[in-house]
């Protein structure tokens, strides 16, 4: 089946033949958060901007976010002290404003975008991410948004694609009720669950060695914006590490006036030399001439 899917929460390897029925299961967590945002309710496109948005942040930088809206929507439904209740459907509806503006931000047509001081305040979602909210802010979003929208454009015709398809869950839903209730046999899923699933949209090679960086920013006033290099990370990877030759470039953020620097990418030569640049894990946290740098990598499923 040409959709997509990918899991959000079960990181899949592509070089494994996937049924759609498979991308449906795996998803269910973004199709859970989907049903209940409609029913809050919300409108139908903004619950699939927020939903995309969110999917991305979960499939591509590991933030686990979906489970978090999901816990906070059902506790919101489950509480029977008003104020409490009042509370979070607040907080719920700063999210959805904040992940449905950003969404515009950035994939609707610039005559159509919002504007960026309508969108540039974020706390629910940088909240949201905890310990990811040190990657995660505006400036995150207006530094690396041409990466960010196409990989949020991948997520929406991929894994939301299948999130959204009322056909194929309500395929999924007969055949889960038809394998609870068989005595005998084991009956079998329809033909288009079946189907393998190849997505139709994928983001470009250059994606797959791409490691977002984030600086600790100074709070002292008058301080020097970063006094950090792109030459300094790099001696740091093939001086200190012993990494020779792995960096393609380093890129990082030109701050306004008065702002330091919070925001970069390391693009590595191959996936596997980033892999072993970051001693096999998705995200490391270093210190360069006396920089805190948090690394994420970025780990776009198509």
């Amino acid at each position: 089946m040409a959709a997509g899917g990918s899991s959000s929460s079960k990181p899949t390897n592509n070089n494994k033949v996937l049924r759609v029925w498979e991308m449906l299961d795996a998803n269910d967590r973004a199709r859970m958060a989907y049903k209940r945002l409609l029913a809050r309710p919300t409108m139908l496109e903004v619950a699939k901007n927020v939903i995309c948005l969110l999917l991305w942040m979960e499939t591509t930088i590991g933030v686990k976010v979906l489970q978090q809206v999901l816990e906070e929507m059902m506790s919101r439904d489950d509480d029977d002290d008003p104020c409490n209740k009042q509370q979070k459907h607040y907080q719920l509806a700063l999210l959805i404003k904040e992940a449905d503006g950003l969404y515009s931000y950035l994939l609707d047509e610039p005559d159509d975008a919002l504007p960026e001081p309508l969108v540039c305040n974020i706390p629910t979602i940088v909240s949201l991410c905890g310990g990811g909210g040190r990657l995660l802010d505006f400036r995150f979003f207006k530094v690396h948004k041409q990466v960010v929208a196409r990989g949020v454009a991948v997520i929406r015709d991929t894994v939301a694609a299948l999130v959204f398809n009322e056909h194929l869950h309500a395929m999924l839903r007969d055949f889960e009720d038809d394998l609870h209730s068989s005595l005998m046999s084991q009956p079998a899923p329809a033909l288009e669950l079946m189907e393998r699933f190849v997505p139709m949209s994928t983001t470009p090679p250059e994606d797959s060695r791409m490691v977002f960086l984030a600086f600790s920013v100074s709070k002292k006033a008058g301080r020097r914006a970063h006094g950090i290099s792109s030459q300094d990370i790099i001696h740091h990877f093939e001086g200190v590490f012993g990494f020779p030759r792995h960096i393609e470039r380093v890129e990082i953020e030109q701050p306004c006036t008065g702002q330091d620097s919070k925001h970069g990418i390391i693009l590595f030569k191959s996936p596997e030399k980033m892999k072993e640049a970051m001693f096999g894990e998705t995200s490391a946290f270093f210190r360069i001439k006396s920089h805190d740098i948090w690394m994420q990598c970025y780990m776009p499923p198509f």
